[in-house]
């Protein structure tokens, strides 16, 4: 069973997910995880500090779908081109609306410069564990080939979100980025 804090924060995603940034309000995120009136302010005295919460969910949420249960990810170029297409097919299916409330966060954080910081935090805790991964799975230039996965599967996930395709193949899709990185288990190049 969920904490109190982690069930507000799911709410919370769940609301800005499904009705944007205007939705979400401590009221509708008490009702939302059907808390007494003031259970959210108790916890977010502001709406800066209940988005920054969210921030802090939904990074844990993605890492989730990507990993799963365990938590770790096989690292290997096979292993992350699975964990990355399970996490494009779980941002555009059963969690949709985790991946819709980031987007909602990132608009936000554009307008509102004061996020900035919680989001950067977030950022640096993700691109550091990728950062390892990427690094143990054979990229010679991990630095380089993290910008481009990131870039690729976010562009995937906005793409599939807005214009599903009939018979999407996201690992393959990844696998098929990561080969023409020229990815080996010994970080050289492949040979031709």
């Amino acid at each position: 069973m969920a904490d109190r804090r982690t069930t507000i924060l799911d709410a919370a995603l769940e609301i800005v997910g499904t009705q944007g940034m205007r939705g979400l309000t401590h009221r509708a995120v008490d009702a939302a995880a059907a808390l007494p009136p003031g259970s959210t302010s108790n916890h977010f005295r502001t709406r800066e500090a209940l988005v920054l919460g969210i921030v802090e969910r939904f990074i844990a949420r993605e890492r989730a779908m990507a990993t799963g249960p365990r938590d770790d990810v096989d690292s290997t170029p096979d292993g992350v081109a699975t964990a990355l297409g399970r996490f494009v097919e779980r941002a555009v299916g059963p969690d949709r609306a985790v991946t819709l409330a980031r987007y909602a966060i990132l608009v936000e954080t554009a307008q509102n410069p004061s996020l900035r910081e919680g989001m950067a935090v977030g950022a640096d805790v993700v691109d550091t564990w990728a950062l390892d991964l990427v690094t143990r799975s054979g990229s010679s230039d991990p630095e380089r080939d993290l910008g481009i996965l990131a870039n690729y599967v976010t562009g995937l996930v906005l793409h599939e979100l807005a214009l599903p395709s009939a018979d999407l193949d996201a690992p393959a899709r990844i696998r098929g980025v990561i080969d023409t990185l020229g990815w080996t288990l010994d970080g050289g190049a492949l040979q031709a």
